[in-house]
């Protein structure tokens, strides 16, 4: 599957699994969050539970990203778990798969 990977003060790159290797260990990160200042956020790094939010925030925003990658290569089932966890409960009626990927691009 393919997916984004960040490093500070780099544009994030997409990367395949045989790829993905070798850029963690070349200073990649699977999240932003591993990098992120909270305070470009206006988020004070001391009210944890503010950069607990935000850390979340910026997962579910990455994970749907990836998803958003790898809608072709999804099973039907795959997809409309995508779409209920991002999107709404109407997706689950979602009975082929190409109504799912258009619904949800």
């Amino acid at each position: 599957m393919r997916q984004y990977l960040y490093k500070e003060g780099c544009e994030p790159i997409i990367v395949d699994g045989r790829a993905k290797k070798s850029k963690l260990n070349e200073g990649w990160y699977e999240s932003p969050v591993s990098f992120i200042k909270t305070t470009d956020f206006n988020c004070d790094p001391d009210d944890k539970i503010k950069v607990q939010q935000l850390c979340e925030s910026i997962e579910g925003i990455k994970d749907c990203l990836n998803g958003m990658l790898n809608l072709s290569k999804m099973k039907l089932s795959e997809l409309r778990d995508f779409a209920y966890r991002h999107y709404d409960e109407s997706m689950i009626d979602i009975r082929t798969k190409k109504n799912a990927i258009i619904r949800i691009n």
